[in-house]
């Protein structure tokens, strides 16, 4: 009964918070956030360049949309193809993911579980706002920690095939495939996890189906944010940084590899997954770091999970959602793409 309870606060809490985002700002707004409407475009065209060019009038080249993965988009398809649909699945999945973080640190005993859900839906900031739009994330992050719990039960198949559902729905997926390689020690029973690689070069087939080049995901434009050395972001001339007010990234930087180094105590998959994307991490060189940062809260929560059990850190985290909130509604209402006709959105 007491695990029946704490799961439905989990999925009333992770539904009610985003709906307290949602009356005050909009739907409107909530479907114009970045990079929302990009997700619906994908879903109606699948990557046809005509198609696009004929039906939406974003100001970006054609070749850009290949830098969005097709998972999500095929979800959308399914569901209706627009951007309630969409909305729609990504607030399911939250309220799904924040069940499996309960599972997860429950069945392994990794502090409260409870804590540890709610924690996933509202301490990282940004949380709260990616789970509350048109966005890949949480689906992403969702399949992340599956194959990662599969993985440390050793069902290699259950790992490979949601590491698999990782890499479809963003690239960084494949970062999956080199931790199992570092947790296993060389074990040659985890050969089912090669359908992770083979995922990838799947979703390049499907580009090259689609648009006529296999590289089609490179070839998108300056996406990928990724430099020869770390720190970049530092760099207030490059392209995606444009700022030099970027204190709270070295806070991201601190949590994380704190959290990602005090993983390892308790499980090496975990860790060696936390520890791979925390080093690319660093190489990233674009303002938005919080958000790209958020398939590492997972392990943040693991490595932290006993400071989590102490009364003093709950209570600042209690009240860290007042301020949480007031962000993710200024956040929410700025982060948009202006669209003045929402005609071929909801269109069949």
């Amino acid at each position: 009964m007491k695990i029946s309870r704490e799961l439905l606060i989990l999925a009333t809490v992770s539904v009610v918070s985003t709906l307290s985002l949602w009356i005050p700002v909009g739907m409107q707004k909530v479907y114009e956030n970045f990079d929302g409407p990009y997700y619906i475009v994908i879903a109606k065209s699948w990557y046809d360049k005509v198609f696009i060019r004929n039906n939406f009038s974003f100001p970006l080249p054609l070749e850009y949309y290949p830098a969005h993965f097709p998972l999500y988009p095929a979800l959308i398809w399914l569901f209706g193809g627009t951007p309630t649909a969409a909305v729609i699945i990504n607030i399911v999945v939250s309220a799904l993911t924040a069940v499996v973080v309960y599972k997860i640190f429950a069945e392994f005993k990794w502090g409260n579980p409870l804590m540890a859900g709610l924690v996933w839906l509202f301490a990282w900031p940004r949380m709260w706002v990616t789970r509350s739009i048109v966005s890949p994330e949480t689906l992403f992050i969702l399949f992340v920690m599956v194959a990662l719990y599969g993985f440390h039960k050793k069902s290699y198949w259950l790992a490979a095939i949601t590491g698999a559902l990782a890499v479809v729905t963003k690239s960084p997926g494949i970062l999956l495939f080199p931790a199992f390689l570092l947790a296993s020690k060389g074990d040659k029973k985890i050969w089912p996890t090669l359908l992770i690689p083979a995922a990838l070069m799947a979703v390049f087939g499907f580009y090259f189906l689609r648009t006529g080049d296999f590289w089609a995901y490179f070839h998108s434009g300056d996406n990928i944010h990724l430099q020869i050395l770390p720190f970049r972001v530092f760099d207030s001339n490059q392209a995606w940084v444009g700022q030099w007010w970027l204190e709270d990234i070295l806070w991201i930087y601190l949590i994380g590899g704190i959290g990602v180094v005090r993983a390892f105590r308790k499980s090496a998959v975990w860790g060696w997954w936390g520890a791979i994307f925390y080093a690319v991490i660093l190489f990233v060189s674009h303002r938005d770091i919080a958000r790209y940062s958020l398939p590492l809260v997972p392990v943040v929560i693991l490595g932290l999970a006993d400071v989590l059990e102490k009364k003093e850190v709950r209570w600042v985290l209690l009240l860290l959602i007042i301020p949480v909130y007031f962000y993710s509604l200024n956040f929410l209402a700025h982060n948009t793409a202006a669209i003045s006709d929402w005609t071929p959105f909801f269109s069949k």
